[in-house]
């Protein structure tokens, strides 16, 4: 059963005549009788959550819908006006339960239950990525959305409402959507249910799930639509279903403040935090051509782990697989001697297929991405690569990892 606490503060004149009739009896009838407009809903709406100074809520969330590949959620996410918020995963189809962030709308702290690990300056935007009450607020105070219909159910109105994004966009949404539907109770100042929706056009491609943390893709650019071509689909491709809302319960500040598990410890060492590749012999020499006079080794991920042996002046290049678009990137740290960096960079394959006359505006989910090192032996020695893909230098569990140890002969 729902329970909802609200406080209720001065709100504007226009809705004296809703305050007036607030009495056992009156709100029923009021919510029964009236079909509100748009700007009705609106201004009553809005008034109403801006009297929520703080709520304690839980959610179910299902992703992927569109496609079929379902994953399930379930989300405790708490707020405090002005800035301060708390999510927590307390069921998970495909993320570790536990893992939870708080921010105070200064800094963000992050827990990763599945790898025991904390970031104390993560730049996850909790507010955007997690809070629905504040996405839907947007939407009805844009003014923008379309009433589809109108509820009544045990003298409760909840009114579903629809946006459209001109097709596709991330202005409402943590990821790529083209319409936006919720129920939302306007005498509460609520949202009960959130729904988007990708409609299939002349421009296909992928979209993040809700919750996903990995980076948004750029929506297409308006001039590669051609309009006509979107097909609205009923099938949505996230849904959020709101289990319980307590507003007003005062919760206090202290509740946000970050303290590491007992166990875990920092996402991130200095040892990749702070990396440099040294400087390059011959930045010139084209990263992506083969390299003049050849290499002696040309290694790539599945040659982690080896040890070889190379003679002065001998070529050693290493080719891993980046993620075009995404901020991910590998750091190569080596110590030891007997080796110089000729060159190094990246670089992209395009598919043999790709028609580049096309308007295909999300060509580089179909990229592959390389960076690539050359190395020369230049001095005897052992040279020892601990490398790691990594997002803004941290070291985490489950990341991918190259290793190799390198000996320069006399």
């Amino acid at each position: 059963m729902h329970r909802i606490y609200r406080v209720t503060y001065p709100v504007p004149a226009l809705f004296l005549l809703f305050l007036i009739l607030v009495s056992p009896g009156c709100l029923s009838s009021i919510q029964s009788d009236t079909n509100l407009t748009e700007d009705e809903l609106a201004d009553l709406y809005l008034a109403q959550s801006a009297a929520i100074m703080d709520y304690r809520s839980e959610y179910l969330v299902d992703s992927g819908m569109g496609t079929g590949n379902l994953n399930k959620e379930r989300i405790r996410f708490d707020y405090k006006s002005p800035s301060f918020a708390r999510f927590e995963i307390i069921e998970s189809s495909w993320h570790s339960p536990g893992t939870c962030a708080t921010t105070t709308g200064i800094s963000t702290s992050w827990y990763d239950s599945g790898t025991r690990t904390y970031d104390l300056s993560s730049g996850m935007n909790l507010s955007r990525e997690y809070d629905y009450q504040r996405i839907v607020r947007q939407v009805v105070a844009d003014r923008d959305f379309a009433i589809l219909e109108r509820n009544v159910t045990g003298g409760t109105v909840r009114y579903l409402i629809e946006v459209e994004t001109h097709p596709y966009s991330d202005k409402y949404t943590p990821y790529i959507s083209s319409r936006v539907r919720a129920s939302i109770d306007p005498y509460a100042g609520l949202a009960w249910k959130v729904t988007t929706y990708y409609d299939p056009g002349v421009v296909p491609g992928p979209t993040l799930a809700p919750g996903l943390m990995l980076p948004t893709p750029t929506p297409p650019m308006p001039d590669s639509i051609t309009p006509g071509h979107i097909s609205i689909s009923e099938v949505p491709n996230g849904e959020v279903i709101y289990e319980s809302i307590h507003v007003n319960t005062g919760i206090p500040d202290s509740y946000f403040t970050f303290i590491p598990p007992e166990g875990s410890g920092p996402r991130c060492i200095p040892k990749y935090q702070n990396y440099v590749e040294p400087p390059r012999m011959e930045p010139s020499v084209p990263i992506s051509e083969p390299y003049p006079g050849g290499v002696q080794y040309s290694l790539n991920e599945s040659d982690s782990g080896r040890f070889i042996s190379l003679n002065n002046g001998e070529i050693l290049e290493i080719t891993l697989r980046i993620s075009p678009g995404l901020a991910y990137r590998w750091l190569m740290p080596t110590e030891g001697s007997g080796l110089s960096l000729i060159n190094s960079g990246s670089y992209i394959e395009m598919p043999e297929d790709y028609d580049f006359n096309s308007s295909d505006t999300y060509f580089f989910f179909r990229r592959s991405g390389y960076y690539r090192w050359r190395f020369k032996a230049v001095e005897p020695g052992t040279t020892i690569f601990d490398g790691i893909f990594s997002l803004n230098g941290c070291d985490i569990q489950g990341a991918k990892r190259f290793n190799l140890t390198v000996q320069v002969g006399h």
